[in-house]
């Protein structure tokens, strides 16, 4: 009985370089969101610690403000990674 070799396609090397591109992109804009958030939050000159503390202790947090923050400096640089990346090709 034949074992069953199912068929996958392999990626080119100027797919995988893209790929790790934009993943690089996220992480980096994780990263500056976390940095902003941290600013942000820990300094009163903003004011943003003080109007999250004065919120509902069931609502919106400290916590959720970081986790805002992060997710959408990593979306906004991944798809700005994706526009340099077809840029390029361009």
């Amino acid at each position: 009985m034949p074992i069953h070799d199912p068929r996958t396609r392999r990626l080119s090397p100027k797919a995988v370089t893209r790929t790790l591109a934009l993943a690089g992109h996220g992480l980096m804009g994780v990263a500056i969101g976390l940095a902003f958030a941290l600013l942000t939050t820990r300094s009163d000159a903003y004011g943003i610690r003080p109007a999250l503390l004065a919120l509902d202790p069931s609502g919106f947090r400290l916590t959720d403000f970081t986790v805002t923050c992060a997710l959408a400096f990593g979306v906004v640089t991944t798809i700005t990674g994706l526009a340099l990346t077809l840029g390029e090709e361009n």
